[in-house]
């Protein structure tokens, strides 16, 4: 039995997270396109893997991120349609950020809520993440003008799962820094509340600078402060178990 994997955005925590299944879990196949133009890879790789992934009757799982439109490649594959599919949201198109709400293209939070729905499990990378896509659908869809669809958060809510983003690489620069006895001090909304507590977080650069004063006042509230987080829940180690049965295959009598 095989896991087939899709990443259409190949690159950053994306790439470190397949690269790691493929390493760690047996019989992983790979197919990924680099990781350039977002906005284009969101609206057109799904036909591009529909004619560039083989057919193969050993394929199991689709394991894909949620750049894919999961709906499109399932239309245009029916066989890659009758696998277990796997969503996984590294970030949600419902609440990332943008300068103004005018600018927020609705094609690519529809997609992501069509892929949701045609996904037999969806999984985030925090509650921070999950529940502000889950809770931001109504109020998306609302910007249909009219017929608009019912109930869609009451559908997805039952698939869905949260698996953190393992801790193993360099450049998840952060958490290494505390695990290693650094002191974090972070924006508030740039990081997830169930890895920094509040007393770790400042809202705006007035309240940093006062308290890199104080820091500069008292060193030892840093040099003697022990991280009161939970880091290990966030190491491979921990995740391992999770990643391996969330990739494991129920058998289908329609294969």
């Amino acid at each position: 039995m095989s896991i087939l994997i899709i990443e259409a955005f190949y690159g950053g925590s994306h790439k470190q997270l397949v690269d790691l299944l493929q390493e760690e879990l047996e019989y992983c196949v790979l197919y990924t396109l680099p990781a350039k133009k977002w906005h284009w890879r969101a609206r057109t790789s799904a036909l591009y893997f529909s004619q560039n992934i083989p057919t193969s009757e050993h394929y199991r799982i689709l394991f894909a991120s949620s750049v894919l439109n999961l709906t499109e490649l399932a239309a245009l594959r029916p066989d890659l349609g009758k696998l277990k599919k796997i969503l996984y949201f590294h970030e949600n198109q419902l609440v990332y950020p943008v300068k103004k709400c005018q600018e927020r293209d609705f094609q690519y939070g529809y997609n992501q809520i069509l892929s949701c729905l045609v996904a037999d499990v969806v999984v985030f990378n925090s509650v921070f993440n999950m529940e502000s896509f889950l809770t931001s659908i109504g109020k998306f869809m609302k910007l249909i003008p009219d017929h608009r669809p019912k109930d869609l958060e009451s559908i997805i809510r039952p698939k869905c799962q949260v698996i953190y983003f393992p801790i193993r690489f360099p450049d998840v620069s952060r958490l290494e820094a505390v695990y290693c006895g650094c002191y974090p001090l972070c924006p508030k909304d740039l990081v997830y509340p169930e890895i920094f507590p509040a007393e770790y977080l400042y809202s705006t650069p007035e309240q940093l600078s006062k308290r890199l004063q104080n820091f500069c006042k008292g060193p030892d509230i840093v040099r003697k402060h022990l991280y009161k987080g939970e880091i290990a829940p966030f190491s491979w180690a921990a995740l391992h178990g999770k990643f391996r049965s969330l990739l494991t295959a129920e058998p289908r009598e329609d294969l």
